[in-house]
């Protein structure tokens, strides 16, 4: 099924509304079989709220979230972007204005929460309004992991329809389409800004689940359903569902150890877990590979890339000097071909952080200096800063001491520790000396001392997973942004990030991300070092699987899953 476009005559959208409400009954309770179990690596999260970071970063939150909260668009497996044709009765339009533009959905009148209640301009308007600002001296709310494009809406309002909503921007914002995951107003809204920043501070706690098990997608959570204690949490279909499917009975998301190749083949072998996405590994690869066509499997590279943070408040990655003398130090080219390497020779070192290598808009930015291990160069750089070499090689400071960082990542992830093993011993060669951390707070909230965004860290390898809206990038690397977990802060690249947020000619717009990435090779405070591929396997009993090495995560079409035979 198409979307109808706006003012198409009344026939033809009263055809179309038969076809998504029949839909409904088409995928009824009698035709609906079996359970599909997902597992993931991820930590199985404490907080299931995408608004702040404890939520916003986990991996397991945004896979569950992306059939439960409805959004106007849907990022595909090739990148594109396309309207979500259960939420919406007509292909959003787009108008410029002298200052801004104005977008105007037609929402299905059909669409509603899983409590029945329609979903309306309201929910709009809140969604608007709960993420508009991170000031509370302007109703905001600091908690909030990102006010990208929502800063720029100067209003929210029904249109001529009952059904219609427009949207007025005080300024062009060329990603529109990645906005309004929708917030139901009329369960989360405490009809005050100080209360919804409390809530939203709050976040929603695991164990209490969604407020009120809410659901405007073809999934539902409901609290009951999540088991804390074996790491699952269990959907079942939305009875008030306006669409076709889904035609599994249950959908389950399981976190287990899916990067270690002897649990992740068990798991698939015993019918434990119906489909799995990890970093590859090769035993991991070639041991799933070898249980033949009962499991199908795929390696591809999305959106998705590994970088290290190097924390600015530490006392000696504060010093430029040292962070570009680590820079010198490592061996990009031999770490990429130790670990994605390995098992794909697609894999290349990654010298951009607003595009993979992938992709069109993609530039080599990196400084011919980056481009090869130099020791030397890296030992120059610390001495001039007034480090020296001691008896063990290790280089100290006569105020800040030796030179000895902590590198961290996620537990569950051999990958991830390979790669610190082997960038560790290729700064030792310029002075470094690293402790490896496998850190289970590091998504953890701002409560846990070494996560993220205590910035308890001093370097942590993680891997961010994009979506094609570069503007949602502001956040990792604007000065005090909701993600700017190292603590940059340039004001260039501001300026430049600030003209992102509003260029919509693409090409304009790619050449402003580039020159950002430049000014960050100077400020040398992340470094990327691969384009992320992704492994998934699943169970050759199911079908409809498509992956999505996007934020849409695997999960981005489970209503269309189906048991064969």
């Amino acid at each position: 099924m198409r979307l109808g476009q706006r003012g198409a005559p009344a026939a033809v959208a009263a055809l179309l509304l038969v076809v998504v409400s029949g839909g409904c009954g088409a995928a009824g309770v009698e035709e609906r079989a079996g359970t599909l179990v997902y597992a993931h690596g991820s930590q199985f999260p404490q907080n299931l709220s995408p608004l702040t970071g404890e939520g916003g970063s986990s991996a397991a939150v945004a896979a569950v979230m992306i059939r439960l909260l409805p959004a106007p668009f849907r990022t595909m497996p090739d990148y594109t972007i396309e309207p979500d044709e259960d939420l919406l009765a007509a292909e959003p339009t787009i108008e410029e204005t002298a200052a801004g533009q104005v977008v105007t959905y037609e929402v299905n009148p059909d669409a509603v929460w899983n409590d029945g209640s329609a979903i309306t301009v309201d929910d709009f308007e809140f969604t608007w309004r709960l993420q508009r600002s991170s000031d509370p001296a302007d109703g905001g709310c600091a908690s909030l992991i990102s006010t990208i494009g929502y800063d720029q809406i100067e209003s929210v309002q029904a249109g001529q329809g009952d059904n219609t909503v427009v949207v007025t921007y005080a300024s062009p914002f060329p990603d529109w389409k990645s906005l309004f995951q929708l917030y139901p107003a009329h369960v989360m809204d405490r009809g005050d800004d100080a209360a919804n920043c409390a809530a939203t501070t709050l976040g929603w706690p695991i164990a209490a689940g969604l407020p009120a098990d809410i659901s405007g997608g073809p999934w539902q959570l409901e609290a009951e359903n999540i088991d804390v204690g074996e790491q699952t949490m269990t959907l079942t279909p939305n009875p008030e569902w306006y669409g076709d499917g889904p035609l599994l009975e249950r959908l389950v998301y399981k976190t287990l150890g899916t990067e270690v190749p002897g649990v992740a083949v068990a798991a698939l072998r015993s019918g434990e877990v119906n489909l799995i996405t990890s970093q590859p590994q090769p035993d991991l690869v070639d041991a799933v590979r070898k249980l033949g066509p009962d499991i199908t499997s795929e390696v591809t590279f999305g959106l998705s890339f590994q970088h290290l943070d190097m924390n600015t408040a530490d006392v000696h990655l504060g010093k430029p000097e040292v962070r570009r003398a680590f820079a010198l130090a490592l061996d990009r080219t031999a770490l990429v071909a130790a670990t994605a390497g390995a098992f794909d020779d697609r894999a290349q070192v990654l010298n951009n952080r607003f595009y993979v290598n992938t992709q069109p808009e993609y530039r080599d930015n990196a400084p011919p200096q980056y481009h090869s291990q130099d020791i030397a160069g890296a030992q120059v750089l610390l001495e001039s800063v007034g480090y020296v070499p001691g008896p063990d090689g290790v280089y100290t400071h006569p105020q800040d001491g030796l030179l000895r960082l902590t590198m961290s990542t996620l537990p569950n992830n051999p990958l991830f520790e390979q790669t610190i093993d082997l960038a560790s011993a290729q700064v030792a060669e310029a002075g470094f000396a690293i402790t490896k951390l496998i850190d289970p707070d590091i998504f953890a909230g701002a409560d846990r001392p070494t996560s993220l965004e205590s910035r308890g860290f001093d370097i942590a390898l993680f891997a961010w997973t994009s979506s094609p809206y570069v503007s949602g990038f502001a956040e990792i690397y604007r000065s005090g942004g909701g993600q700017n977990y190292a603590g940059d802060s340039n004001t260039e690249v501001d300026a430049l990030l600030e003209r992102l947020s509003t260029e919509v000619d693409p090409e304009v717009a790619a050449d402003l991300a580039n020159r950002a990435d430049a000014l960050l090779w100077a400020d040398m405070v992340t470094l990327p070092l691969y384009q992320n591929p992704t492994f998934t396997a699943w169970s050759s009993d199911f079908e409809g699987i498509v992956p999505n090495a996007t934020t849409a995560g695997p999960l981005w079409n489970s209503d269309e899953f189906t048991l064969s035979g």
